[in-house]
């Protein structure tokens, strides 16, 4: 269970996010939605443990986010950057297995190899690819590679940014379906930013709409259609 109690957060004098509360519970999937500008990538670092808040603090499993507790939940924890972020210089393999090679429990490089063909394969990539580089991958390819190193090493969370930057629709689509599988598959609990209305119906379970630094809405992705707030609606609308 993630649970943000009353988190605030300013850049000098422009308040970004100003008392954001919600609890996302195990296996659920959160898509937070919003203009750009509105918090939402500084909303999931709080999370992540990556910034901290000005007030306000981050709960997981019922503990507090402590500098001890955020390393315990990294190593459970999964994510898909915007644009992939794969390492040009790496293999396929190597991309997906960084973690289980330069983490605590390091792996020795036919375990790690061995698990990251797995994931490749659960991503529906072949392993030849394994070899390859990343500059031999189509957009698509690449963003499954990143999914394949979300994934290996089955996290508890998951954290996707922007899934389908740079996708056409069919791939988007794909990937949008892929997601959901593996979040399903896994029992993830996972939080997804997001401007896409069609990935959201796919992916999450909730939706949190960030506006003016506050939360706005937050809700069941089933109760959009009937959701009274006209930001919604216009999203809604594309």
């Amino acid at each position: 269970m993630i649970a943000l109690e009353h988190i605030s957060k300013s850049f000098g004098t422009k308040q970004v996010l100003d008392d954001i509360s919600l609890t996302l519970e195990d296996g659920s999937s959160l898509a937070v939605l919003g203009r750009s500008g509105t918090g939402k990538s500084v909303l999931t670092r709080i999370v992540l443990g990556l910034m901290a808040p000005d007030a306000g603090r981050v709960v997981i499993d019922g503990a507090p986010m402590t500098r001890r507790a955020r390393r315990g939940f990294l190593e459970q924890t999964g994510v898909l950057f915007q644009g992939s972020a794969l390492f040009d210089s790496m293999t396929v393999w190597e991309n997906v297995a960084f973690r289980l090679r330069n983490g605590r429990k390091r792996l020795g490089r036919a375990e790690a190899r061995r698990r990251a063909e797995e994931a490749l394969d659960r991503v529906g990539l072949e392993s030849r690819v394994a070899d390859l580089f990343p500059a031999d991958l189509s957009g698509g390819m690449q963003k499954r590679v990143g999914l394949a190193r979300a994934i290996v090493g089955t996290p508890r969370y998951l954290f996707f940014d922007e899934p389908n930057s740079g996708l056409d629709p069919v791939t988007s689509t794909d990937i949008d379906a892929l997601i959901r599988e593996l979040v399903t598959d896994l029992g993830a609990t996972a939080i997804t930013i997001t401007h896409d209305m069609a990935s959201i119906r796919t992916i999450a379970d909730e939706v949190l709409l960030l506006d003016a630094s506050r939360a706005r809405w937050h809700g069941r992705v089933a109760d959009l259609a009937t959701a009274d707030d006209p930001l919604l609606a216009r999203f809604l609308a594309r």
